[in-house]
């Protein structure tokens, strides 16, 4: 069982994310805003090792996704300044040793750090909690498949349709990812575990 949203709920987990996690978050506000394009591989990988490491999101190649990222800036900048959903798998998709590897979870992060009001956070927490809560009761038009939390159009759908269906307008994709994370958390989750996952699931 997990505890439907409520304003005072999202409110809550906002202030305890914010205290908990200070030092952490205001070090990738900072980075991210001072170099905010891809267009400079040494920024692109400072960015991509610092947001691996901090958010534990499980990158095995970090130089390959930064130089991915470098080489598709202009495609990859121009989809996270108007909020295309398509960017997600353009940054996330990366062909390490003949296998193409899809970092989702990183992905979503990396734009969401971008444009945190046009990008919601997916991470293994989150999907914990959205599943669990549709199997209480529906908040989407129809039942979603678990997988469609694994397709960022999708997911952008449904984390929509979580904001509408219980009154959440109010809040940004970043303010109701902290309330996911926390209420989708493994008993013992670790202060560096912050939105964390094991992508293994997403070979291609």
């Amino acid at each position: 069982m997990v505890r439907p949203p409520t304003i005072e709920l999202i409110s809550h987990a906002g202030e305890k994310f914010d205290k908990d996690n200070e030092v952490i978050e205001q070090a990738l506000y900072e980075l991210f805003r001072q170099f905010p394009a891809n267009t400079n591989h040494g920024h692109v990988l400072l960015k991509v090792v610092t947001l691996n490491r901090l958010y534990a999101t499980q990158i095995f190649a970090v130089t390959t996704v930064a130089e991915h990222i470098y080489n598709n800036a202009a495609e990859i900048d121009r989809g996270i300044a108007t909020g295309s959903p398509e960017v997600v798998d353009k940054t996330g998709k990366v062909v390490i040793q003949g296998k193409t590897y899809n970092f989702f979870s990183f992905a979503t992060k990396y734009c969401n750090w971008h444009q945190p009001d046009l990008f919601p956070i997916y991470d293994s927490n989150v999907e914990s909690y959205l599943w669990s809560l549709q199997k209480q009761e529906c908040f989407t038009k129809n039942k979603f498949k678990r997988k469609a939390l694994w397709q960022f159009p999708d997911f952008v759908e449904i984390m929509k349709s979580f904001r509408d269906h219980y009154g959440l307008q109010q809040f940004s994709f970043k303010e109701i990812d902290k309330f996911l994370w926390q209420e989708g958390a493994p008993v013992g989750n670790g202060p560096e575990a912050v939105s964390g996952i094991d992508e293994a699931h997403q070979l291609q």
